[in-house]
């Protein structure tokens, strides 16, 4: 089963059973430095408000009591210099796990073939998945002689660009779920965790707020 839902997804999640998701595999935006995303005064580069990216913080919260009791949440962040700098992801991360009590069980990370190349600084070549639970003993579905590192190049699709790979969001599904699991990803875009669940023979529920987005994601799947 594929279930496509265009909208916000923090309206979106209030129609999820609670207890049914066994993984999360999800890719939220980038920031934009020309947009001010947080509630309040401030920027998101010089102050620190309580959302670091879009309404993050606000659907991690939402999802915890959808979790199966060992389900996992596979969040994938990058940094951008531009943006809120290399502790961002670690910075989301804590704030997960100290506000909403959040494990972070694991971290995996993607190293891209193909990073654009970057003067005067480091090119910036990897982003991470954190591994996120209710439970700091989650169950591994195939991590026999597995590393933490996956090499990868970064993929498009018609004008959507930067997407997570096919091959990152299979070895996700592969380490963390088997078939006939429920995935949720509430970052759908183009819709490449509904691909690699359907290519798995994983259920999948992917929430899309832009419905261009959720045409591609429906055309990919056809």
């Amino acid at each position: 089963m594929i279930d496509l839902r265009c909208g916000n997804n923090i309206d979106l999640i209030e129609g999820v059973e609670d207890k049914s998701i066994d993984c999360v595999i999800t890719s939220p935006p980038y920031f934009n430095t020309g947009k001010k995303y947080q509630r309040g005064k401030g920027y998101h580069y010089t102050s620190d408000f309580a959302e670091p990216l879009y309404n993050i913080m606000d659907i991690m919260e939402a999802i915890k009591p959808k979790l199966k009791d060992k389900g996992v949440i596979c969040l994938n962040l990058g940094f951008s210099y531009a943006e809120t700098g290399v502790m961002r992801p670690f910075d989301i991360a804590n704030r997960l796990r100290e506000k909403y009590g959040y494990f972070v069980v694991d971290v995996i990370i993607w190293v891209k073939k193909n990073p654009i190349p970057l003067r005067k600084r480091l090119t910036n070549a990897f982003e991470y998945v954190f591994v996120l639970s209710n439970s700091p003993h989650i169950d591994y579905k195939n991590e026999t002689h597995k590393l933490n590192i996956i090499n990868e190049s970064v993929s498009s699709y018609k004008g959507h660009n930067a997407i997570m790979p096919q091959r990152v969001c299979d070895h996700l599904l592969e380490t963390f779920t088997i078939e006939g699991e429920m995935v949720l990803d509430p970052y759908m875009g183009s819709g490449t965790t509904a691909v690699c669940c359907k290519n798995s023979n994983r259920n999948c529920i992917g929430f899309e707020i832009n419905e261009e987005y959720v045409k591609l994601s429906k055309e990919r799947l056809e």
